[in-house]
């Protein structure tokens, strides 16, 4: 008798080893997901909007298009739209990736504040020389619904709601999206500068309404391509968020005209509720070694 192991049978196969799992791809968002989410949000929205507007009109049938219903039913329906765009992002991102952290929407803190001011400026002066050549050519377009209704409103309560909407939530919600969804998802398949002009265009169609003229929505094709850069060069959307609110905030005082000290303070209030509420959620940067 010997303590040697056993040896198998000479008739039984040998174990073949099991081979290395072939690396599997990370995962990515499809191209035309940003695309798929904006109609979701359209028809969601619009869906919602039509009811509305039929409940309304069968109240009160002097209510023949949403542009005269009460100011409480379009900020409502406003804000139900920042809501659903928002989500819609978060969403797509959620189901792709398996995850929808902030730094997936380029939320990220700011590494160098002088670098973003300066690519702020630069984006901000780009946009006014568009639009200035733009009036120089075409005239200065009439303006939009939207515009007439805040100058000519007198309750106090509507254009506080008014300034809040456009002022604070849409720079956030509509960078989230164009910045942070749209041209995020569209730079990794086609590069930066082809997704900016892509997300140009859609931001700048996107603002249409019935007395939108042709120039004002080039115009925002403009910024909208200005702050792709913007976040392509600085790698957060912060930047892209309190330059949209500072744009935002000074054109709703000159259609207001408030005091001074109060048109001030709306341009402050704005950026700076933009700017620590995006940085309180960010993720943190990490400076280049």
């Amino acid at each position: 008798m010997t303590d040697e192991p056993h040896s198998p049978p000479r008739w039984l196969p040998p174990v073949a080893e099991e081979p290395p799992p072939e690396p599997t791809e990370p995962p990515t968002v499809p191209i035309w997901a940003p695309f798929a989410a904006l109609f979701a949000v359209i028809a969601v929205v619009s869906m919602v909007g039509a009811v509305i507007l039929g409940l309304l009109t069968a109240n009160d049938p002097s209510i023949e298009e949403f542009k005269d219903a009460p100011d409480a039913a379009r900020i409502g329906l406003t804000l139900f739209q920042d809501v659903v765009f928002v989500f819609a992002a978060w969403i797509t991102i959620r189901l792709a990736l398996g995850a929808a952290p902030p730094e997936a929407f380029g939320l990220r803190r700011v590494v160098s504040v002088a670098r973003a001011l300066g690519w702020a400026a630069a984006v901000y002066a780009g946009f006014w020389i568009v639009a200035a050549g733009l009036t120089a050519i075409f005239g200065q377009p009439d303006d939009q619904a939207l515009v007439s209704d805040i100058r000519d409103e007198d309750a106090l309560a509507a254009l506080i709601g008014w300034a809040i909407l456009i002022c604070v939530l849409a720079p956030i919600v509509e960078e989230i999206f164009f910045r942070g969804f749209m041209f995020r998802v569209l730079a990794v398949r086609l590069g930066a500068i082809w997704a900016a002009l892509i997300v140009g265009v859609v931001f700048g169609i996107t603002h249409y309404d019935q007395q939108a003229e042709a120039i004002q929505l080039i115009a925002l094709g403009a910024f909208g391509v200005g702050l792709c850069i913007l976040y392509w060069r600085t790698q957060s959307i912060i930047p892209c968020m309190a330059l949209h609110a500072l744009n935002n905030s000074i054109t709703f005082g000159v259609i207001t005209e408030p005091e001074p000290a109060v048109f001030a303070g709306i341009v402050v209030l704005s950026v700076g509720a933009v700017v620590a509420g995006a940085t309180a959620v960010s993720a943190r940067a990490k400076a280049a070694a």
